[in-house]
């Protein structure tokens, strides 16, 4: 059965300012929006090329409608590359692409049931299989134009109820328990964001992608930038002392071409999203939290958002006062959002200095 929360920004900006929703206040009386850009002026020399090679993909065999991509920055250059997933069958791979002088360059196949895992903290791939009982990855860093591989492992330890012999091994040499943890402790427990599967391959998704959702930390002005930040920063330590996996994300829900801001609480099955607006010279929250395990989905055609369970799914509309959900379709594009920059000091210099 379907489910339906419309939700205006005129009517819950209202109910904000009587204090019913958190905010942030501009403290300068400059207006925050002085200085934004729109993000159609803001352009990128990878633009062209990754959506050249998104629109041959899907002329290519490997193409399906379980297939998807992403943008994202895997190299820590500060410009992101194109990540291909053909689909999300457990041995898929992506493939990564980078655009560096001018040319689009393959670096590298990664990941399972097409997608992969990164950490910007200390710019290394997570590359990770758990199987029945067991688990095979690699630990892949970027440096002098390519992906190394800094560490390989697997280890059996939780097939020792079915008699298994047990082995650890580090770079493909077996080594005792204890050295396979000291190997292993840098990247253990590391915060870390999916990579691959961040949009369908519908028109209006590569073009959301590609025109405009790589666009919002640039669109923002000095004002918005500064109450993004402070926001953020009392997340990151509510996240620190409660030991959540905090994420941020930009996402235009209404197609104003003001992007809102989506908090990201954490990774677990009941972790949702809070999504703030900017309101004459707030940072107000919406009512209500939205999604599960940190994230929802975006349709891109429709500027409709939802938690996606089948049947039972939620829908909710900020853009279309008329909108039903008995009447909605969901299109060939969409975007998974709320989890792209990490809640830390470095995510949030990356975004804001």
């Amino acid at each position: 059965m379907k489910k339906i929360c419309m939700i205006f920004l005129a009517a819950a900006a209202a109910t904000a300012f009587t204090g019913c929703s958190d905010k942030k206040s501009a403290s300068s009386s400059e207006s925050i929006l002085s200085g934004r850009k729109d993000p159609e002026s803001i352009t990128f020399s990878w633009q062209d090329a990754y959506e050249k090679k998104i629109g041959e993909f899907k002329n290519s065999e490997e193409y399906s409608e379980k297939s998807a991509f992403d943008i994202f920055d895997v190299t820590g250059d500060g410009s992101p590359e194109l990540i291909i997933s053909p689909n999300d069958d457990t041995p898929t791979k992506c493939t990564i692409y980078t655009f560096v002088e001018d040319k689009l360059t393959e670096i590298l196949q990664a990941g399972n049931s097409g997608c992969f895992s990164y950490n910007p903290e200390v710019n290394v791939i997570k590359d990770e299989y758990l199987g029945n009982g067991f688990v095979l990855g690699k630990i892949l860093n970027f440096s002098n134009g390519s992906f190394n591989n800094t560490l390989s492992y697997s280890d059996n330890s939780d097939s020792a109820s079915l008699g298994a012999e047990i082995y650890h091994e580090i770079n493909g040499e077996n080594v005792s328990l204890a050295d396979y943890e000291k190997e292993l402790a840098p990247y253990t427990g590391i915060s870390l964001i999916e990579a691959g599967r961040r949009y369908t391959m519908g028109d209006a998704a590569v073009n959301y992608a590609i025109r405009y959702a790589e666009c919002w930390k640039d669109t923002l002005s000095s004002g918005q930038k500064k109450l993004c930040r402070e926001m953020l920063e009392t997340e990151m330590t509510n996240a620190l002392t409660e030991g959540r996996n905090a994420a941020f994300d930009f996402c235009d829900l209404n197609g104003d071409k003001i992007a809102e801001l989506i908090i990201s609480h954490g990774e677990a099955d009941e972790s949702s999203c809070t999504v703030y607006y900017f309101s004459n010279e707030n940072l107000v929250a919406m009512d209500g939290n939205y999604g599960k395990n940190g994230v929802f989905s975006f349709d891109a055609e429709h500027y409709v958002f939802f938690e996606d369970k089948g049947a039972d799914s939620t829908y909710w509309s900020i853009a279309n006062s008329g909108f039903t959900a008995d009447e909605y379709k969901k299109s060939d594009s969409i975007a998974v959002t709320g989890r792209k920059y990490l809640i830390s000091e470095s995510g949030l210099s990356a975004v804001f200095d």
